[in-house]
Order: C-alpha cells, then sequence, then structure tokens
C-alpha cells in the first residue's frame, strides 16, 4: 500500500469510526428514552387505578412524548379529588402537563394551561354548599425535586397574570381576583452547619398586585394589596401523608406546630409594616402569637382607621403618641414606628388597639 493510500484510509476510518460511535449512542439513548417513557405511562396508570391516601384521579386523554429532550406526560381535561376529606375537594383543569429530564427523573415541572376549577366545602360553615374558585393564568408552572433523604422535597409555584372568581358556596357571594404574580418555594430547613432540622420546612412566599373586587370592601386597608413578602420556618411538621389541608393543618396544630416568621412586609392601602415573630394556632384554629412590627406613617393608618371606624378617633391619638414616643427613644426614623402585633383569643392588636377580630382558619 503506498503512502497516499494509508493516509487515505486512515482519513476514511477517523469519520466512519466516530459516525458509528454517536449512531451506536443515539440508538442506545433512544431504547433507553422510550423505556422510560413506557415506565412513566404504566406508573401514571397505576397510580391513577390504585387511589392513594383516598385520591381520586382521571382524565379524558393521555399521552408521553418529548422525546428526545424530556418526557412529558400530558393530560387533556385532568381531574382529582379528595371525596373522604373534611373539605371534599375536587379540582379540574383543561390542560396540564408533567415533564421530566432523562438523566433526572427526580426533578419534575408541572405547567397548567386554560380554566382550572377548585370546588371545596368550607368547614367552617354549617354549609354543604361548595365554595368554587375558577382561575386563568398567563403561566401556571411548578417545579419539584424529590428528595431520598426527606419525606417532602423542593417545590417551587409560579403563577403570573392570575384571573379568578370565587363563589362562597355558603352565600352565593362572588368575588372577582386579580394578582400579578403569585410565588411560593419551601424545602427541608436546614441548620447553620448544613445538617437538616427535623420536621422543619422553609417557605417563602411573594404576592405581587392584589386586588378584589364584589367583596365587601376591608374596612382602613381597601381590597388592594400592592405587596406581600413572607420568608419563615415551619416548624413541627407531622410525618404523616395528607390530600387534605384541613386534616394536615389539625395534625400540626395537635403536633404544637409553629411558624417562625423571619421577615414579613406587607404594603396595603396605608399600612406599610415590616415584621418577625412566632405564630400558632389556638384551640379553636385561631391565629395566636405576637410580632416585633415596624410601621412606615403610622399616623396616616391611625386616620384611615378612624375613618372607618375600626377605632376611636381618641384611642388612636393616645396610641399615636405613646408609640411615637417610644419609638424616638429607640432611635428609629421620625416616620417610623416601632409597634407589637399580637394575636391572642381571638383579637388582633395593632400596640394598645384592638382592630379586628380573628376567625377559625378551619
Amino acid at each position: 500500500m503506498t503512502e497516499a493510500k494509508a493516509k487515505g484510509s486512515g482519513r476514511h476510518w477517523g469519520i466512519v469510526l466516530p459516525a458509528v460511535a454517536l449512531g451506536a449512542l443515539v440508538i442506545l439513548y433512544s431504547v433507553y428514552w422510550f423505556a422510560v417513557a413506557d415506565e412513566v405511562r404504566k406508573s401514571v396508570e397505576a397510580f391513577s387505578a390504585r387511589g392513594e391516601e383516598g385520591l381520586v384521579t382521571g382524565w379524558e386523554d393521555f399521552s408521553v412524548g418529548g422525546y428526545p429532550y424530556r418526557i412529558e406526560a400530558r393530560f387533556e381535561t385532568p381531574a382529582a379529588s379528595a371525596p373522604e376529606t373534611p373539605e371534599a375537594w375536587e379540582w379540574r383543569g383543561e390542560r396540564a402537563a408533567v415533564a421530566l429530564l432523562p438523566y433526572n427523573l427526580r426533578h419534575a415541572v408541572l405547567t397548567l394551561g386554560g380554566e382550572q376549577v377548585l370546588r371545596y366545602r368550607d368547614v367552617r360553615t354549617a354549609s354543604q354548599a361548595a365554595s368554587e374558585l375558577r382561575a386563568k393564568a398567563e403561566t401556571a408552572r411548578a417545579s419539584y425535586v424529590d428528595l431520598p433523604e426527606s419525606p417532602f422535597g423542593r417545590l417551587a409555584i409560579d403563577i403570573e397574570n392570575l384571573d379568578a372568581a370565587h363563589r362562597r358556596g355558603a352565600t352565593g357571594a362572588e368575588d372577582n381576583i386579580v394578582a400579578g404574580r403569585l410565588q411560593l418555594h419551601t424545602r427541608p430547613a436546614l441548620d447553620e452547619t448544613g445538617a437538616p432540622v427535623p420536621a422543619s420546612y422553609d417557605i417563602a412566599v411573594q404576592a405581587d398586585s392584589i386586588a378584589v373586587d364584589g367583596a365587601e370592601r376591608v374596612p382602613a386597608l381597601g381590597n388592594g394589596m400592592e405587596l406581600l413578602l413572607i420568608q419563615a420556618r415551619l416548624r413541627d411538621v407531622p410525618q404523616t401523608a395528607h390530600v387534605s389541608a384541613v386534616e394536615l393543618l389539625q395534625a400540626w396544630r395537635a403536633n404544637g406546630g409553629t411558624l417562625a416568621l423571619s421577615d414579613l412586609i406587607v404594603k396595603w392601602g396605608p399600612l406599610d409594616l415590616t415584621a418577625s415573630g412566632e405564630l400558632a394556632l389556638d384551640a379553636q384554629n385561631r391565629l395566636e402569637g405576637q410580632l416585633d412590627a415596624r410601621v412606615t406613617d403610622f399616623d396616616g393608618l391611625l386616620k384611615a382607621m378612624v375613618r372607618d371606624g375600626v377605632v376611636k378617633e381618641d384611642e388612636a391619638r393616645i396610641a399615636l403618641a405613646g408609640l411615637v414616643l417610644v419609638s424616638q427613644f429607640q432611635g428609629n426614623r421620625s416616620d417610623e414606628v416601632r409597634v407589637p402585633v399580637i394575636m391572642r383569643e381571638g383579637r388582633l392588636f395593632l400596640g394598645p388597639l384592638a382592630i379586628a377580630k380573628l376567625e377559625p382558619l378551619y
């Protein structure tokens, strides 16, 4: 063989061998993808057939696709319900898709499309009529990462431009609700060394530009909230499986659970508040606890409460004078008042002023 032929043969195999190797990898990946996709389909169908924890699920059409980049379970008219729970909730959507990465099956991304309908019974009333929430959003996504060492992994929910209508079953009254953005993040809590904190979860909630139309006006504050931001740790969460929010709250309260708020920011009408503290539920399932709060333009807030009859003018004047004096001694800004927010025996106190009645959460 001449030197020219040898070089030509070397170039030939230099092209063929990588192509053959790449082709083999594509075939192997395809076999793996279709095998995993088939297992996903079987798992979804088996879960629906079992009805675990009293959860009933179904759909009009179900398919698995997404090759080659992801494994995506697509549902048309998906539905889920828990008829044996106290609130007897049921949900139905237009479309839903759950996407998994082929190389990381512990990470799932849920996308909802079209109108979502949630019906439930309000356990605080004697009425058996179901309340109903109908909602649409520009985008509605959730990401969940399963953590083998934790009962519940990392969850993130992001909803943009929500447009909803809520009808109360007990009265038939309907409220229209819009929100610019709603976000929820939760994960198992870690201590300063990075070790897990038993039965505890860190939670972050942010809600922007919320407005409610059709409901009775909220005294002093109004029906539009600019911002709600919460960073907290949920402690003593019972390690039990529930598909009912009411049952989970019941177990949490019985377990002595608390909610430690490291940051609470509320901008709602004349209320501009930053606070931290700890809350729990009392025997009547009402919030109880105390927050250390700082309120900007406390004078404007009190004027709004006096205007709407929340507090009497002489009480507001005395409270303002005392709180301003104490805040100045503490070195706070001239427009900022430090005030305790106390929830006790079903009443909400802003400093010395009783401003609202607290209703049971369930």
